[in-house]
């Protein structure tokens, strides 16, 4: 059976988790290959096998060649010991309320590696898992589901958010942005929300070619961790920090692969892929909400 057509099962055998994002009612699989609402609105699965549910067009910055610089650094391990961290989060979290079987919604996915790599690492601990992955980035999307069949994908804004109330044990929020009101909605009680927020020593060698003497060469997580904390409250918070070895090649692959490039000059640009970079600092904070009720 090809990719696309096991998607399409896993969207057919899960159909009841969805929500039209048209107008709030229940959804279900049609064999016409789509998902049809109770108000009739209707929405065809691709041929690769994952489902656009924006209502409107949407303008990303997030485009094919960051999103496959992306993949090469994760299959690099850049993102290895991050993954692990999350992973025995979910772990211990599913070994304290005893799920036979996590639903996880990656909100703000990309192309897909983050879930497919944590899904994994669950089930070496045979934790049994449905993943969902979403992004605003039809481009990111279509990469994950040409690539992973394991999971379901799905373009969707996170400010209305495609599924049903209380659907999900697990919400990832890795590197992207939040939308509080919206997790709470589609998560359990006592769900966990899991957030990857960049660390004041992320990529400091990449900040200290392109932005020294500029505001932007020091950054601060504070905003973001209060602004968590206020909407959520935060149960866990788990630092990490490595460095990371890098070749001539995967430096050109985390330029393209980081916001904190688009703006840069040219030239510095050019300085930092000359520099020969070795090793790179990774720091991030990992912090856990729980919904209460």
């Amino acid at each position: 059976m090809k990719k696309g057509e096991l998607t399409k099962k896993l969207i057919e055998s899960n159909s009841s988790l969805f929500m039209c994002p048209l107008c709030g009612k229940g959804m279900s699989f049609i064999k016409t290959n789509s998902l049809l609402c109770q108000n009739k609105h209707n929405f065809d699965i691709s041929k690769d096998g994952y489902i656009n549910l924006l209502v409107k067009q949407v303008r990303s910055d997030y485009n094919k060649k960051l999103f496959k610089s992306r993949k090469i650094m994760i299959q690099s391990g850049f993102f290895d010991p991050m993954l692990r961290v999350i992973s025995d989060l979910i772990i211990e979290g599913n070994l304290n309320i005893s799920i036979s079987k996590i639903n996880i919604l990656d909100a703000g996915c990309g192309e897909g590696s983050h879930l497919i790599n944590i899904i994994s690492n669950l089930e070496k601990r045979n934790i049994c898992s449905l993943g969902i992955g979403i992004d605003i980035s039809k481009e990111g999307i279509h990469a994950a589901s040409k690539q992973y069949a394991n999971a379901i994908w799905c373009v969707a804004d996170l400010s209305k958010i495609p599924f049903q109330n209380n659907q999900f044990d697990i919400i990832l929020n890795i590197l992207s942005p939040a939308n509080y009101s919206e997790f709470e909605r589609v998560l359990k009680t006592g769900g966990l929300l899991i957030k990857v927020i960049p660390s004041m020593k992320y990529l400091i060698e990449l900040r200290d070619v392109l932005f020294e003497g500029t505001s932007k060469h020091t950054y601060s997580n504070d905003r973001v961790i209060n602004h968590f904390d206020d909407n959520f409250g935060i149960v866990n918070n788990q630092q990490i920090i490595y460095k990371a070895c890098l070749n001539n090649e995967n430096i050109e692959h985390l330029i393209n692969m980081t916001p904190l490039t688009w703006n840069a000059d040219r030239e510095k640009i050019a300085e930092l892929i000359n520099k020969d970079i070795k090793r790179i600092t990774v720091a991030f904070d990992v912090v856990v909400g729980q919904k209460r009720r």
